[in-house]
């Protein structure tokens, strides 16, 4: 994995309010004051970092720090990719209460090692950040007054698994990767009783994409660009060269209990098949007819008619 190279400037934002910078506030505001030559903004909403990117370094030899969890990222990729053709380096720094997605690009630190090495780095006296390239998932919904931007795309079981995570399980004061594992607990056990639940509705649609067409009742449809999701699992299984993975699953698949352990580690083609409920591709593009709500990175949002998914080239992310 290559290094980086030291930027021209660095922008800082912090998202005040994400669940793990939440709790080590005054930590972290202590350490950005070492981190030399950077403009440092707190935000908390995309309103507010729509307008911090105007006043920050925004060239690819500039490097843009974010603090805070999916939505924090998912928020800025949105208005940074809405705004500029110019994009910085982007350093993932794992604030919040879900970091699905810089677990995945490779994170290790905690938020106040990751900003120490950052400011050794800066300063000629530690190791610069690890280098990934990555694309992330452009979504057109037919509402929104542009694309949004993130690295996880769901419909049905996982839209109700998010609903469920933040009315039952984040009230009660369940922190870190616990309460999203419960949740992604919660909605495999409902699947494999094979009842009636809210948590697992129906959704009747047409999906299509590089020249492929998929009609049925879905229990899930999802899309990333990262390479595992929520505590490593990987359930997509497809193997053409293409950076958006899709998988969408029929509402009654055969044999779901008994194959499911393969669908979560990737290794879907050794035990279904389409016809018995199964899809998994990787896709240039995917279109999705008469949707309703979706979640994009932990966010929820509504669609008017279809859905359209596509990939943007690859952007830098820098990890420590």
């Amino acid at each position: 994995m290559p290094e980086a190279c030291s930027p021209c400037r660095v922008g800082i934002l912090l998202n005040p309010h994400s669940g793990r910078t939440r709790r080590r506030l005054q930590q972290l505001r202590e350490i950005l004051v070492s981190v030399p030559d950077a403009t440092v903004l707190e935000v908390a909403s995309p309103g507010e970092i729509a307008h911090a990117l105007k006043l920050l370094p925004a060239d690819p030899s500039d490097v843009l720090v974010i603090i805070g969890g999916d939505g924090t990222l998912q928020a800025t990729l949105t208005e940074l990719l809405r705004s500029t053709d110019k994009i910085p380096a982007l350093l993932i720094v794992p604030g919040g209460t879900t970091n699905m997605s810089a677990g995945a690009l490779g994170t290790r630190l905690n938020p106040e090692a990751a900003l120490r090495a950052l400011s050794a780095w800066l300063q000629a006296e530690g190791k610069p950040p690890r280098q990934v390239e990555k694309a992330v998932l452009r979504i057109e919904d037919g509402i929104s007054s542009g694309p949004h931007f993130g690295m996880f795309f769901g419909t049905g079981a996982i839209a109700s698994g998010v609903r469920y995570f933040h009315s039952q399980i984040k009230p009660n004061g369940i922190r870190g990767a616990l309460g999203p594992a419960l949740a992604f607990g919660r909605l495999l056990l409902s699947s494999l009783t094979g009842k009636s639940s809210s948590l697992l509705p129906i959704t009747s649609t047409r999906l299509s994409g590089n020249g492929m067409v998929w009609e049925g009742n879905w229990l899930f449809t999802l899309a990333s660009t990262l390479d595992k999701l929520l505590v490593g699992c990987r359930p997509y299984w497809g193997s053409e060269p293409a950076p958006v993975h899709f998988t969408a699953i029929t509402h009654s698949p055969r044999r779901f209990a008994r194959v499911l352990p393969f669908l979560l580690c990737g290794k879907g083609a050794k035990v279904v098949q389409e016809q018995d409920g199964y899809i998994s591709h990787n896709l240039d593009n995917l279109i999705l007819d008469t949707m309703g709500d979706y979640i994009l990175d932990g966010e929820q949002y509504q669609a008017s008619g279809a859905i359209r998914i596509s990939a943007t080239a690859p952007l830098r992310f820098l990890i420590y």
